[in-house]
Order: C-alpha cells, then structure tokens, then sequence
C-alpha cells in the first residue's frame, strides 16, 4: 500500500487538497476508461438512475440510446468499478488523511465526451452532500493524462480553513447535463465568478491512476475537455466513522 506522507497530510490540512502519483495501478484504471466508453457505446441494464446523460432530444448513439456523461454508483453494479472504489492504497490513504476508520460515500465515474467541452465550476462538494466537516474527503483519480484544456482539476489552496459553506448560485451546463430518468436537464450549483479570485488558482496535471485528494469543503473545478478525445475519470468519496 502507498502510504500518505507527512509533507502530504500537512498539505492537505494547510491547503485543502494533495496529490498521490500511481495511487491505483494502472491495469485497474485502465479498465474501469475501458468499461466507461463501453458504455457510450451500449447501455447496461442497471436503471436509468445511475445516468446523467446528454440532452435525449439532440444525443444519441449509434443504438438510438442515451449518451452518459456521469455514472452515478458504478461500484455498486459492477467490480471493475469496485476494484478502483475499494482499492487497499485508497481505503488507507483515506483513513491516514481523516484519522481514522472510514467507509466508502458515495462514487461517481466521469466522461468527458470529446464533443463538447464539459466544464465545471468553483464549488464545495457539502454544498451537495451536506457531510460535516473534516469528516468527509474526495479522491478524484484519473483515468488519462489530464492537463489544460482536458479536465485537469482546478484548486483554491487554503478556501477549506473557515469550514463553512459559501453561497452557491445556479445554472445549467452547456449542453445541459440531463436525468436518464426524467430527461429534465439538472440545475448545478457553482460559487459566483466574483467571490473568487483565479489568480491563486492551482491546475493539477495528472497520468493515469494519480489520485487527487481535497476536502469537501475545498473549492474546486474542472478544466473543459479540448483535447479532440474522450477524457475520463473516476471520482471516490469516503467518510470518517
């Protein structure tokens, strides 16, 4: 198991967030990207409520089915998943990171569909998931090389110190992101532009099974996906019994 360093747990108390190089090997990563484009490709039989997906009006595939752009709880249908979600080197960096025993949140793999850009912007994960404080972290792992323009994440160092949440406004994707369920396009919610400040930012380039380690209540974003290929990567959450 890869072990969390002490000049990373003092990162990751000081500023929000650390990175881990070869967290996951790359045989597991590579086929969690292998069965995430399969999906593109053919829709399994899991229920349309683990898909957010391209507007149904105006994407489709080759099947005439939905496009998935996010895979909610994909370690609950399949192993592959499972063999990422519940990796030994995470589970122990997670409990090194939040001292002590922790248990798997939630999990939500991503594709970043090569035809459009996909971004997202500056928000708290607890503005969603309402966890308290310091008792929840998020693994962002990626599953491709990863930089500008293709969905490297973006970091605030330090945005997590007053545990608190900021307001957040909202607005819909371009393309909107929709329910596989309902077909209605979700309302995300982002910190307004003029609260932050771009000039502190930190971009993270990843390789391939490079896990990235932030707070719930660090603020984050992800860069477009401009790269002329499919990006993927798989997001983990984990919480402090």
């Amino acid at each position: 198991m890869i072990p969390i360093t002490s000049q990373q747990q003092q990162q990751y108390r000081d500023e929000g967030y650390t990175v881990v190089r070869d967290l996951i090997p790359r045989d597991a990563v590579a086929a969690v990207r292998t069965r995430l484009l399969e999906l593109l490709e053919d829709e399994p039989a899991w229920g349309k409520k683990h898909f957010q997906v391209l507007d149904p009006a105006k994407y489709r595939n080759a099947k005439g089915q939905l496009i998935p752009v996010g895979v909610q709880s994909p370690a609950s249908q399949e192993a592959v998943f499972r063999g990422v979600a519940d990796h030994p080197n995470l589970q122990a960096a997670m409990a090194q990171l939040l001292g002590g025993p922790v248990k798997r949140f939630t999990d939500q793999a991503l594709i970043k569909n090569k035809a459009i850009d996909g971004q997202s912007f500056y928000h708290q994960d607890s503005y969603y998931w309402q966890l308290k404080p310091e008792l929840g972290c998020n693994c962002w792992i990626a599953l491709d090389e990863v930089g500008q323009d293709a969905i490297a994440l973006g970091m605030l160092p330090g945005t997590h110190k007053s545990w608190t949440l900021t307001p957040h406004e909202q607005y819909f994707d371009e393309p909107s992101y929709h329910s596989a369920t309902t077909g209605q396009a979700f309302q995300r919610h982002r910190i307004p532009f003029a609260q932050i400040d771009f000039s502190k930012e930190v971009l993270l380039p990843m390789s391939p099974g490079d896990g990235a380690f932030f707070t719930n209540y660090t603020w984050h974003r992800a860069e477009p996906n401009r790269s002329g290929t499919h990006k993927c990567a798989y997001a983990i959450a984990y919480q402090r019994q």
